[in-house]
């Protein structure tokens, strides 16, 4: 045997069980593609997600704090990944600021 197939053996039996993890992850990763929410939702839909009234959410869009797009010349669409549901506890914390 010589030395650059014994080299090839030897990191083709090291990279195994990598490669093998990483086919893993993609299918993980496809996985999940599949079963997440869709990427882009109605401002109504991104309401109800967050808790948010529509023009709360506006706002937000207005300001860039919410991702979004305008479909056409009038409808927009939120990403759902820059969506965070409103905690009740940081909704308190900010009335009772707001109060005083």
């Amino acid at each position: 045997m010589s030395v650059e197939a014994a080299i090839t053996d030897a990191v083709t039996v090291a990279v195994a069980p990598v490669l093998a993890e990483l086919r893993e992850l993609r299918a993980a990763i496809e996985a999940l593609r599949a079963a997440s929410p869709p990427k882009l939702v109605t401002v109504t839909e991104a309401c109800r997600i967050t808790g948010l009234s529509p023009a709360t959410m506006r706002r937000r869009i207005a300001d860039h704090s919410i991702a979004s797009v305008r479909v056409g010349s009038r409808a927009i669409r939120v990403d759902v990944g820059s969506l965070k549901p409103v905690d009740p506890a940081v909704v308190a914390a900010l009335v009772a600021e707001t109060l005083r």
